[in-house]
C-alpha cells in the first residue's frame, strides 16, 4: 500500500461490476490498468425475497445477513479507491446482465456500462431517472437479438458510446441532446443525416460537440445524397433543405482537437480527426462552424469551439 500511495503503481479506474444468474448475484470491485481489467474483490449473494437488504452471503454457514448490501459494496469500493489513489466519487459501474440499480445511491454513478438488450428494459428507465449525474454511458454489444426502440430517456447523458447502434443512429441524429457520441455498427441513411444537418442548422442540438458514426458492413450507406446537397450549398446559397447553413470547402489543413473522454475508451485510427477534404458547415444565425466528414463507411461531425 505504501508503494502504491507513492505512485509507484497506478490504475486508471476502480469500478464495480454486477452480474446475475438465476437468484445469484455477484458484485466485483475491479481495477483497470492500460485497458485491461482485473477483479480485486468478489462478493456473491443469494436473493431472499424482493428487498435489497434481504441478500445474504451464501458462503457463510450460519446465514449471517449483511447489514446492507448497498453499504457493503460501496464501502469496499471506497477502500480499494483509497488504496489506488482514485477518487471514489467518480463511480464506474458495469451491469453485465440485469440492471441492479438499487445497489447504488441516487445520483452517484458517473460512468455506466450496460448491454444493448437491457437498454430497452424498464429497469434502464429507472436507472436514468435515478442517475442524472451520469456523464458517460457505454452500451456494449450482446450476443442476443436486439429490438431497437426509440426511447429517449438517455438523450441528455453528455457522452454516449454505443457499440451496436443499428437503427438507433436515427434517434441519435435527431434527438440526442448530449455533447459527444461514438456510434458503431450503424445503419446510416442519407435521409437522417440530412435531417441532422437541418436540425443543427436550426440550433435544435445546441449542446452537440461531436458525433462519430461508423456504418455497419451489412448495410449500404447512400452517402452520395448527402454529398449532393453539400455540393449544391458550396456552389449556391439558393434552395435545398440546408438554407440555414453556409457550406465551404476549406483549403487549409486542420486537425480537430478532440478532447472527449471517449478517447480513453476507444482507439481511433490516426486520420480520424484530420479534417482535410471535409466540408465546413456554418450556421447563418450565429456563425458557428463545424466540419463534416462523410464516406460510405462513416459520418463524422466536429464542432469548432
Amino acid at each position: 500500500m505504501k508503494l502504491i500511495k507513492r505512485n509507484i503503481y497506478k490504475v486508471d479506474e476502480v469500478g464495480v461490476k454486477i452480474s446475475t444468474q438465476g437468484g445469484e448475484i455477484r458484485a466485483a470491485v475491479y481495477i483497470k490498468v492500460k485497458g485491461k481489467t482485473l477483479n480485486v474483490v468478489g462478493m456473491d449473494f443469494e436473493e431472499k425475497g424482493q428487498v435489497l437488504d434481504g441478500f445474504v452471503d451464501w458462503k457463510v454457514i450460519n446465514g449471517y445477513q449483511w447489514i446492507s448490501t448497498r453499504h457493503q459494496i460501496q464501502s469496499i469500493h471506497s477502500f480499494v479507491c483509497d488504496i489506488f489513489n482514485i477518487d471514489a466519487s467518480n463511480l464506474s459501474v458495469k451491469f453485465s446482465s440485469d440492471i441492479c440499480h438499487s445497489f447504488f445511491d441516487i445520483g452517484t454513478i458517473k460512468k455506466c456500462t450496460i448491454t444493448d438488450v437491457e437498454l430497452e428494459s424498464s429497469k434502464s428507465i429507472e436507472l436514468f431517472n435515478e442517475q442524472e449525474n451520469m456523464n458517460l454511458l457505454i452500451v456494449e454489444r450482446s450476443r442476443e437479438v436486439v429490438e431497437c426502440g426509440n426511447k429517449d430517456y438517455y438523450q441528455d447523458v453528455p457522452t454516449v458510446i454505443h457499440r451496436n447502434t443499428q437503427t438507433r443512429v436515427n434517434w441519435f441524429l435527431t434527438r440526442f441532446q448530449g455533447q459527444h457520441g461514438l456510434l458503431e455498427n450503424c445503419f446510416l441513411t442519407g435521409f437522417y443525416v440530412k435531417a441532422f444537418l437541418k436540425f443543427w442548422s436550426e440550433n435544435k442540438m445546441s449542446n452537440l460537440v461531436s458525433i462519430i458514426a461508423y456504418q455497419s458492413v451489412e448495410r449500404l450507406f447512400d452517402y452520395e445524397k448527402v454529398l449532393q446537397v453539400l455540393e449544391e450549398r458550396v456552389r449556391s446559397s439558393e434552395g435545398n433543405i440546408l438554407k440555414a447553413l453556409r457550406v465551404e470547402k476549406p483549403s487549409k489543413k486542420r486537425i480537430y482537437p478532440y478532447k472527449s473522454i471517449i478517447a480513453q475508451e476507444h482507439q481511433f485510427e490516426a486520420d480520424t480527426f484530420d479534417c482535410d477534404g471535409g466540408y465546413d458547415v456554418v450556421r447563418n444565425s450565429d456563425g458557428k462552424r463545424a466540419t463534416i466528414k462523410i464516406s460510405r463507411d462513416y459520418f463524422m461531425f466536429f464542432f469548432w469551439l
